[in-house]
């Protein structure tokens, strides 16, 4: 597949699956505010926010839920914002429903390292917010950064540096979750990984037929 057809491939369908997101999110954050207030903890975590004692109870849906709530305005506002902006290219190009797996997979891959990091530590946070989907989304972007025929649209330098601005405010600010990112970031830098292989591999027999 050369620089054309990846463009037009990119640019030709409609993400709806990042405004399906986009617009679940915000119902769910809008259910939060009628319920209470969105920034506080215990309304949070009545609505499915991850919670290590919740888990241990047997509330797995948690996984899941803490994916589509957050904490204030500002909280889904950023994330929306990150979300709209990175989520088209990788729906472009992985298609809808793999769009939805690689986004889904990263987000629940966040909380599972939550939990996991959590367990270790003894130390239990309520923790909610797509975050952890959206880090991973950006680490497709180092997939198509290393693709000969994508490296002049996304660039590494660019997409190193956009990481590094993702990431920094998990080390230097209170209340945000770095093993949700860095948990995010891997699994669906994996799951996009073992899709683009897998497309390549078509497109590669495509070639030889």
């Amino acid at each position: 597949m050369d620089i054309k057809q990846i463009k037009r491939k990119l640019n030709s369908s409609v993400p709806y699956m990042t405004f399906f997101f986009i617009i679940v999110n915000v119902l769910i954050f809008v259910i939060e505010e009628i319920v209470g207030d969105s920034e506080a903890g215990d309304v949070v975590l009545k609505m499915g926010a991850l919670y290590m004692p919740k888990i241990k109870e047997g509330q797995w849906y948690r996984f899941l839920m803490a994916c589509f709530l957050h904490f204030g305005y500002e909280h889904l506002a950023g994330n929306m914002l990150a979300l709209f902006a990175v989520g088209p290219y990788v729906e472009g190009f992985f298609g809808h429903l793999k769009f939805t797996v690689i986004y889904l997979a990263a987000g629940l891959s966040g909380n599972a390292f939550v939990y996991l990091m959590e367990q270790k530590s003894g130390e239990f946070n309520v923790t909610a917010g797509a975050s952890g989907a959206i880090f991973g989304l950006f680490g497709v972007l180092i997939i198509f950064a290393f693709n000969r025929e994508m490296r002049e649209t996304f660039p590494l330098p660019r997409v190193i540096l956009g990481l590094i601005l993702m990431f920094v405010p998990s080390f230097t600010e209170e209340g945000i979750s770095i093993n949700g990112h860095i948990g995010g970031f891997l699994g669906g830098t994996i799951v996009g990984f073992l899709f683009y292989i897998y497309l390549e591999n078509i497109n590669n027999k495509r070639r030889r037929n």
